[in-house]
């Protein structure tokens, strides 16, 4: 609760404050201003100066989950790894970065000086590409962060979806491990599956803490990414699960996503490491939304 209204406090200089909406200035100003002693006195703030507005209706919401992984790389090129490539208008034109997955693969971007590092298979670069971020591991033990910095201005495609109406794998098995392990199995055919999803990512180095689209931090189970033509970032939600759990938390949006697509389409930031791929590889559920509006 008390990081919530931390982040909201936060974010309301770069995010909400700058915004010509009159009732989000009023309520930003407050919450700056508010001295908050316990969860109780955050409850008494958001219930006094926001409404609640319902989104997903009869329809229900979808919440999944992303993360920033580590995988092994090479700062110089190895067999077999795969580059992660930055974006360097200064130097060359925007054409140059809006070629295909499959122009890029076959050499478009080579020879050009735009790796950052190479890591250990095209398919991690894949998953490396989906989530937006992420850790690569050197050799000796050195750690470089990436996080995004562009796209190649192609259509993001599911390839999840392409094996599910392909029957490659069933729909009640169907995650982000199970894919993965598809590629794997079928190597052949594999680059030109990942290649259906035309959208190519582009990296950037960085410090500190991870950031999502909105240039905030990003914070472990309550930052999530939502679809920017309904909802604006650092706004405050209130998710509740469709299992019989009575129990709500509140999330703050930070980021946006390709495939989040929808009012009540949401995906969460689960954090770093092996720990947060395996909630999130399966994390798929169905959830009631509401918005806190302010008053």
């Amino acid at each position: 609760m008390q990081e919530i209204f931390l982040a909201y406090k936060n974010s309301c200089t770069n995010l909400i404050y700058k915004n010509t909406n009159k009732a989000y200035k009023n309520v930003c100003a407050k919450a700056k201003k508010e001295k908050i002693r316990n969860s109780i006195d955050i409850i008494k703030f958001l219930s006094k100066n926001f409404s609640l507005q319902k989104i997903t209706n009869s329809k229900r919401g979808i919440m999944t989950g992303y993360y920033e992984p580590e995988v092994k790389a090479s700062r110089i090129y190895v067999k077999g790894f795969y580059p992660l490539y930055k974006r360097n208008t200064d130097d060359f034109s925007d054409t140059i970065f809006n070629k295909s997955r499959k122009e890029i693969n076959t050499g478009a971007l080579e020879n050009k000086g735009l790796e950052i590092a190479w890591v250990e298979s095209e398919i991690e670069a894949f998953f490396l590409h989906i989530q937006g971020s992420g850790r690569l591991k050197l050799e000796n033990g050195e750690v470089i962060k990436v996080r995004y910095s562009g796209n190649n201005n192609k259509k993001y495609t599911s390839i999840g979806k392409y094996l599910l109406e392909e029957g490659a794998i069933r729909k009640e098995n169907m995650s982000m491990f199970s894919i993965k392990n598809w590629l794997k199995k079928n190597k052949k055919e594999a680059r030109k599956v990942m290649e259906i999803n035309e959208r190519y990512i582009f990296f950037e180095e960085y410090k500190g803490n991870v950031k999502g689209g909105s240039n905030e931090d990003l914070i472990p189970e309550k930052s999530i990414a939502v679809d920017p033509k309904f909802h604006r970032a650092g706004s405050i939600f209130l998710i509740k699960k469709n299992n019989n759990n009575k129990e709500k938390s509140l999330a703050i949006s930070h980021d946006t996503g390709a495939a989040i697509k929808g009012k009540g389409r949401i995906d969460l930031f689960l954090g770093f490491g092996k720990e947060a791929e395996k909630i999130a590889a399966t994390l798929h559920e169905e959830i009631e939304l509401w918005k806190l509006l302010p008053k």
